[in-house]
C-alpha cells in the first residue's frame, strides 16, 4: 500500500463527510392551552360553474378554446356569423337618412303653411278672403305640424332599431363571463346555433369553495369561532387560508350535519372541484396539548411523523398521532417528545432516519446572542 497518499485520502473523506450533512432548521415543541378541534370531511366545489350560451342565431364562425384551456374574464371565446345583422344595420341607417330628409321637407312645408295662415288672418280682417279660405290655411298648418311630429317619431323608432341591432351585433361575439377553465365543448365551428344553445361549460378558477359536513353538536362553537376552522388537503399535504366562510341553516335529519362553506385560496390552481378535503372545526372543549409547527409533521405512507436530532447529530424519526390542527401548529400525541423538544421544521422533506444533519439555526441563535453582548 502506498502510504504517502493516506493523508490526502483522509482529507477527502472528511470533506465528503462534511458535505454529506443535510442542513436543517429546528423548532421547539410546546405545551399549549387550546380549544380542541374535530376532524370533518368535505369536498371542493367551484365558486361558479355554468354554461356559456349563444345569444344570437347563426353559423358559428369561430370557437377559440378547447377543454382544459384557461380563460380570462372578457376574453373573446366565440364568434357567430354577423353578416345578416350588418346588412340590417346598414339598411336601418339608410332608413334613418331618408326619414331625416322627410323631416326636413315637413319642416319647410310647416313653415310655409304658418306663413300662409298669418297672411290669411291679416286678410280676413280686411274682408279680402272668406272664412272658408282661412280655415283651409289653418288646417294646412295643423297638418304640417302633425307631419313633423310623425317624422320625428319615425326617426326615434329607427334609432331604437339601430340600437337594438348594435346590441345584437355585439352578441355575435361571445366573451368569458369570469376567469375560468373550460371543462366541456358542446359545438364546433360551422354548426348552426340558436339563442340559448350551449357552447362551453366552464368552472371558475382562483378561489374555490370547501363544503364541510359539520355535526350539529359543533354548531355553536363554529358559529362563535368560524375563523378557527382549518382546511387541509390530504392529497396535497397542505393547509389553505380561508378567505371567507358561511354556514347553511339546514340540518340533514338523517346524519344530523349541516354544511359549512369556506372559500379558500387556490393560488397555484392545484385544487379542483370534486377533490376531497378535511376540516378541523372547533369543538368548544379546551385542554392542554403538545404542539409542533405544521412544517415539522411529515407523512409517509399515511403515517404522520416528526424528525428530531440525536446526540450524534443524526436524524431520528418519531411516529406521532395527530390530534388536530390549528392555523400554524399541530397538536400531537407521543410519549417520546416533551415540551422543549427540538423538532426539524426545514429540510425534513426528503430526510431519512439516521442521516447526518447540520442544524443551521443553532449557529444563527448563537450569532444573535453574541450580537446582543
Amino acid at each position: 500500500m502506498n502510504f504517502k497518499f493516506l493523508p490526502a485520502v483522509l482529507v477527502l473523506t472528511l470533506i465528503g463527510s462534511a458535505s454529506a450533512q443535510t442542513p436543517v432548521r429546528v423548532a421547539e415543541a410546546r405545551l399549549e392551552q387550546l380549544e380542541q378541534r374535530q376532524a370533518v370531511t368535505g369536498s371542493l366545489r367551484a365558486v361558479s360553474r355554468g354554461d356559456v350560451a349563444a345569444l344570437e342565431s347563426g353559423r358559428l364562425v369561430e370557437l377559440k378554446v378547447r377543454e382544459g384551456d384557461v380563460i380570462q374574464q372578457g376574453q373573446l371565446i366565440a364568434t357567430v356569423d354577423a353578416r345578416r345583422l350588418l346588412a340590417e344595420h346598414a339598411a336601418a341607417e339608410a332608413d334613418k337618412r331618408v326619414a331625416e330628409a322627410e323631416l326636413k321637407r315637413n319642416r319647410a312645408t310647416a313653415k310655409r303653411a304658418a306663413a300662409d295662415l298669418a297672411r290669411g288672418e291679416a286678410l280676413i280682417e280686411q274682408n279680402a278672403i272668406s272664412r272658408q279660405e282661412l280655415d283651409s290655411f289653418r288646417a294646412a298648418a295643423d297638418v304640417a305640424v302633425a307631419e313633423i311630429e310623425a317624422a320625428e317619431r319615425t326617426i326615434q323608432r329607427i334609432e331604437e332599431t339601430i340600437r337594438l341591432l348594435a346590441v345584437r351585433l355585439s352578441d355575435t361575439t361571445v366573451t368569458a363571463p369570469y376567469d375560468a377553465s373550460v371543462v366541456a365543448r358542446h359545438v364546433e365551428p360551422g354548426d348552426w346555433v340558436q339563442p340559448g344553445d350551449k357552447l362551453l361549460t366552464i368552472v371558475s378558477t382562483g378561489p374555490i369553495e370547501a363544503w364541510l359536513e359539520v355535526p350539529e353538536r359543533f354548531a355553536v362553537a363554529i358559529h362563535q369561532n368560524p375563523d378557527d376552522v382549518v382546511i387541509r388537503s390530504a392529497s396535497l399535504n397542505r393547509t389553505f387560508h380561508i378567505l371567507k366562510s358561511r354556514r347553511l341553516s339546514d340540518v340533514n335529519p338523517r346524519v344530523r350535519t349541516s354544511p359549512f362553506i369556506a372559500t379558500i385560496e387556490n393560488p397555484d390552481g392545484l385544487l379542483a372541484p370534486g377533490m376531497s378535503v378535511e376540516g378541523w372545526v372547533p369543538s368548544g372543549q379546551s385542554g392542554e396539548f403538545l404542539t409542533v409547527p405544521k412544517d415539522a409533521v411529515v407523512r409517509r405512507d399515511g403515517q404522520p411523523s416528526v424528525f428530531t436530532v440525536d446526540a450524534d447529530r443524526k436524524a431520528e424519526m418519531i411516529a406521532v398521532r395527530v390530534l388536530f390542527e390549528t392555523t400554524d401548529r399541530v397538536a400531537i400525541a407521543t410519549a417520546r417528545l416533551t415540551e422543549g423538544s427540538s423538532v426539524i421544521v426545514e429540510g425534513n422533506e426528503r430526510l431519512m432516519p439516521q442521516q447526518v444533519v447540520d442544524v443551521v439555526n443553532e449557529t444563527d441563535d448563537r450569532t444573535r446572542q453574541l450580537a446582543k453582548r
